[in-house]
């Protein structure tokens, strides 16, 4: 698949195969209940590896599972009706097989190379790049095994400088890939309007994504940020998983590690100031800063109320609250200079209401503007 774009940046097949609805969510074009999300490529890896380092527990086979989970559902998805689902037959497998590895630059996972493939004995491929290597695994995985109905296991050897993959048939997957079992929850409508290239549908607003084909990766130009699609359950999953059994205590670690990624990102492209006098100013800072998430595809905020030292936010179809979570308490401290207490609850189907509230006293000044 040569890689064609569209006149506005965007690769042409890729944007006319997942969809941005109206709703603050993105989905795979044949399904609309399915959830992709736009990520900066590091924030898995510093909430993850946070929450072990925290809790001094190892949590990698938990989120392995849950991609490979996620992985699979994806491609069920797209090869589970006809005629789609005549590609898993015989030597059509070797054109899927030519997607996936297109499928891996156009959303930034990875550049990856087909070796050789010998339908249901073995596959080797080249991997440069990827967003997380074991991760990266896990999605070849879950792809592989809805292509061919069986569990496959992986291992790495070098290539020169390469790193390649290796996949072979297993006898079945761990025993905790079955609790590892990806949710779709439903989506409720919003209509939020949003502007698309009229040849591809690619949002006008994300233009400033770069994809380099040759590396594998997507860069938000502005800013120099590497940016990953991904499916929107893996951290869920993983959420619900570790709440079974290390409890709540991982969700502050998990809303500080959104809350670090998402001051960054605000402070780089100065989306607000600090200091800002007058609650009419601070309100439109609030809306500039949360207008980004229906193009990551994360949610819709709307129901917007501030006063003093608060901050009130619905979102229609969080893909993650915790994570969320974090990005508003971000949004807060870089808008009122003072640190962030946030909270969460259900605010009807498919909607959460954020709740942030100033943690600060002159002792505990924390503000992105006067921190050292």
């Amino acid at each position: 698949m040569r890689h064609l774009k569209c006149r506005c940046g965007a690769p042409l097949w890729f944007s006319r195969s997942i969809r941005w609805n109206d709703n603050g969510t993105i989905s795979q074009l044949f399904r609309r209940t399915s959830r992709v999300v736009i990520v900066e490529s590091e924030i898995f890896n510093e909430v993850f590896s946070r929450i072990e380092e925290k809790m001094g527990v190892s949590i990698g086979h938990l989120v392995f599972e849950a991609q490979r989970n996620a992985a699979r559902e994806v491609i069920d998805t797209l090869l589970g009706h006809p005629p789609l689902n005549l590609l898993r037959r015989g030597a059509l497998r070797h054109m899927v097989v030519r997607y996936f590895c297109n499928l891996a630059w156009a959303t930034g996972q990875a550049y990856v190379e087909a070796l050789e493939y010998k339908p249901g004995v073995f596959g080797e491929a080249l991997i440069r790049n990827p967003y997380n290597r074991e991760l990266m695994a896990a999605i070849i995985l879950g792809a592989f095994e809805s292509l061919e109905g069986k569990p496959y296991v992986h291992s790495w050897k070098k290539l020169g400088g390469d790193d390649v993959i290796r996949i072979e048939p297993a006898k079945a997957k761990p025993e905790i890939s079955e609790r590892m079992k990806v949710e779709m929850p439903p989506s409720k409508a919003n209509g939020h309007p949003i502007t698309k290239c009229r040849i591809c549908g690619f949002p006008s607003d994300l233009l400033y994504l770069e994809w380099r084909p040759s590396e594998g990766k997507i860069i938000d130009k502005r800013r120099g940020a590497r940016m990953t699609f991904l499916d929107g359950y893996t951290p869920e999953v993983v959420f619900r998983e570790l709440e079974k059994e290390l409890g709540e205590d991982i969700y502050p670690l998990i809303v500080q590690a959104q809350k670090e990624t998402t001051l960054k990102h605000i402070q780089d492209l100065d989306l607000t100031g600090c200091g800002t006098q007058t609650e009419a100013e601070r309100t439109a800072c609030y809306r500039k800063a949360l207008e980004p998430l229906p193009f990551w595809g994360q949610g819709y905020a709307r129901g917007l109320r501030h006063e003093p030292g608060y901050l009130e936010v619905v979102v229609d179809n969080p893909y993650s609250n915790p994570l969320l979570a974090g990005h508003m308490a971000a949004v807060f401290e870089a808008v009122e200079g003072r640190e962030a207490s946030v909270a969460w609850e259900k605010a009807g189907v498919s909607s959460t209401r954020f709740r942030v509230r100033s943690a600060w006293t002159p002792a505990q000044e924390r503000s992105p503007c006067n921190a050292a």
